[in-house]
């Protein structure tokens, strides 16, 4: 592979800022539906074998197809190297009768996603992820429905860091309103710390952009904005049984 040289001089306070909150390992993607993705997109990629990840989200209105914030948390789990399994459930304040800052219910829904094909280095294949975003809702109300398929491919620069590209495209189903269409991203992790990463995305609704650090080996921590008017984040742990 042709090695190209490219300043990361603009992404410098970032990284020092990273280095000092803590003590660092591989920066493991945390999705804000809880799957392996960048922000608010799904990728290829896919926690290693036998990991559980749990955590909880803030998503900012505009992002959904509420006009109010909403929360969720999720626990993700990945038994076979090539599948992994989510449950998530999003707070929601739709009841009228209670007062308009009540959290009242729950949009409940799971992800299956399944990879036939994995990335291999030093090759130009790419990592192949099928994925559903609850695919029973007929029998709910699970706004954030729909089938998808996603490629990914990694390339490292020398002296430089790793660059990942991602793209793929939504399929809607039942009452899905969230995701619909093609999306795509790229992710920056530098050479000096690989446990910072700084995304850009398109998640078929509008651009986002953010970072995402590991702290204390199981610890992610995910900040992104929405067009520079919409502030998201989420934070999660991360831990893979050895046995």
């Amino acid at each position: 592979m042709k090695t190209v040289v490219i300043r990361s001089m603009p992404f410098k306070r970032m990284i020092l800022m990273s280095m000092m909150l803590g003590c660092f390992t591989y920066a493991s993607a945390q999705k804000i539906m809880g799957t392996q993705g960048l922000m608010n997109i799904p990728t290829a990629d896919m926690y290693p074998h036998k990991t559980f990840v749990g955590g909880v989200d803030y998503i900012a209105s505009g992002l959904t197809n509420y006009d109010f914030p909403v929360y969720n948390y999720f626990i993700d789990f990945t038994p076979f190297p090539f599948v992994e399994l989510t449950y998530r459930s999003t707070l929601l304040k739709l009841k009228e009768e209670l007062p308009s800052d009540s959290y009242c219910e729950q949009d409940r829904s799971f992800t299956v996603r399944l990879r036939p094909l994995k990335e291999k280095d030093g090759t130009c294949l790419p990592s192949v992820v099928i994925g559903s975003n609850d695919f029973f809702s007929y029998m709910g109300h699970s706004y954030f429905s729909a089938v998808y398929g996603v490629v990914t491919k990694h390339f490292h620069v020398n002296g430089c860091g790793t660059f990942g590209l991602s793209a793929g495209y939504f399929e809607k189903i039942a009452k899905g309103v969230v995701y619909d269409g093609a999306f795509g991203g790229v992710e920056y992790s530098p050479e000096c710390c690989k446990d910072f990463r700084v995304m850009v995305e398109y998640d078929t609704k509008g651009m986002n952009c953010g970072f995402e650090m590991n702290l204390l080996r199981h610890f992610n921590l995910l900040v992104y904005t929405r067009e520079f008017n919409k502030v998201c984040g989420g934070v999660s742990y991360q831990y893979t049984i050895k046995y």
